[in-house]
């Protein structure tokens, strides 16, 4: 029974991790995201992101990629989004952070 239980807890754990989507978001202004982001992110500025995140995603499981231009604001976001329950949020650092490990700048 033991082993069941253990075996059905461990196929829930990978089964959640395998259909989590993936999103980057960009938290800084809108001017800044237009004139460079990584392609595919989406723009919710810090000061928006509380309330604008449902826009994303409303599942908390969803790895939530995050940058700014230093990784201060990018930090503060994760927090936030952790704060709020989202347990894959990660401040992904700077622009240029992410252009290293990156090829999707636009």
């Amino acid at each position: 029974m033991v082993k069941k239980a253990l075996l059905a807890s461990v196929m829930l754990m990978a089964s959640t991790s395998l259909w989590a989507a993936e999103h980057w978001i960009d938290v800084r202004t809108p001017d800044q995201y237009q004139e460079t982001h990584v392609k595919g992110a989406v723009n919710i500025p810090l000061k928006q992101l509380d309330q604008r995140i449902s826009e994303v995603t409303q599942d908390k499981n969803d790895m939530l990629h995050l940058y700014c231009n230093t990784g201060n604001q990018s930090g503060k976001a994760e927090k936030l989004l952790q704060n709020m329950g989202y347990k894959n949020a990660i401040n992904e650092g700077g622009l240029k952070d992410v252009e290293k490990t990156q090829a999707m700048i636009k």
